[in-house]
């Protein structure tokens, strides 16, 4: 599947103009098109891929754009790869931290022979529980430096999974779920109660939940496909649907209405939710040692 989205993300590039003319110049292990980094962070991260380099022969780089011009992120950082030919050409081992300062988009693009060490999932876990939260946090620099260093401890077979977070993220949403179905079959069961008390508060109350329930679960669904805010959103929706739904409720009159046949029961209808050893320098430039790529890797937001 990674390799058909790359062919198509490939064909469409080529009805574009040539994305090379977009590509910044390589001219050191740190491309900084808007100076994100300051001279002392930047001093020390190319002292840490110079040694790494110098140990392993791995080339990494640090490309920060101000721009994808409209292209992908997955297209651009492999097609830059390609490009400045990052790591050995015989053994394929560069690797790419890529971030879209306008589109707030992050990649981390892996050489085809170190696809085995910085798996898929290990860039994603970087990707988003060491750089995103960092980024977030307007804490750009820390967040390089920490995915820098994860990404090597992978290359050395040292990195640690991060599970924690998908686990609580999962179990966070099956309870905000169960908490949403609670109150819906609460309300239904007291909406019922309601008219045997023949109280318009308690009435007006447990329709208005009613409603606001299945509306609040529903966006929670959905929002989830589209924003890491869908939380937040979930709650406005149900806040405003309640309050909406209360303030409108007009006064209910208990004689008028139909009357069980059952227990608990109501007629609401209920709900469901049915060079080649390294950087070599000429000029005072940098180039790549020939290396290739083949998509693998991962990519995130903030």
């Amino acid at each position: 599947m990674k390799k058909i989205l790359l062919t198509l993300f490939l064909l469409v590039s080529f009805l574009k103009a040539d994305i090379t003319e977009y590509f910044p110049k390589l001219d050191g292990r740190i491309v900084d098109q808007v100076n994100l980094i300051s001279s002392p962070v930047k001093n020390d991260i190319n002292t840490i891929l110079e040694e790494h380099e110098k140990e392993t022969s791995n080339q990494i780089v640090v490309v920060i754009l101000d721009s994808l011009h409209d292209y992908q992120i997955e297209d651009y950082s492999y097609q830059l790869g390609r490009y400045w030919e990052v790591g050995q050409k015989d053994k394929n081992n560069g690797i790419l931290l890529v971030i879209a300062m306008k589109e707030k988009k992050i990649r981390i693009e892996v050489g085809y022979g170190l696809e085995g060490a910085l798996t898929d999932k290990i860039a994603y876990e970087i990707i988003n529980y060491t750089i995103k939260p960092n980024f977030k946090a307007s804490q750009y620099e820390l967040g390089i430096l920490k995915a820098i260093n994860e990404i090597i401890l992978a290359i050395k077979g040292e990195y640690t999974a991060k599970i924690v977070d998908d686990e609580f993220d999962a179990k966070s949403n099956e309870l905000i779920s169960l908490g949403y179905f609670a109150v819906i079959f609460f309300s239904i069961f007291t909406h019922g109660i309601s008219r045997r008390l023949r109280s318009q508060l308690i009435y007006k109350t447990t329709k208005a939940s009613l409603f606001s329930s299945f509306f609040g679960f529903f966006s929670f669904v959905m929002a989830q496909s589209f924003t890491n805010q869908y939380l937040i959103i979930s709650i406005i929706v149900f806040a405003v649907v309640f309050i909406f739904n209360f303030i409108t409720s007009k006064k209910v009159d208990f004689d008028k209405l139909p009357k069980n046949n059952s227990n608990n029961s109501n007629n609401s209808g209920g709900f469901s939710s049915s060079s080649s050893g390294g950087f070599s320098s000429s000029g005072g430039g940098f180039s790549g040692g020939g290396g290739g790529f083949g998509g693998g890797g991962a990519s995130g937001g903030w």
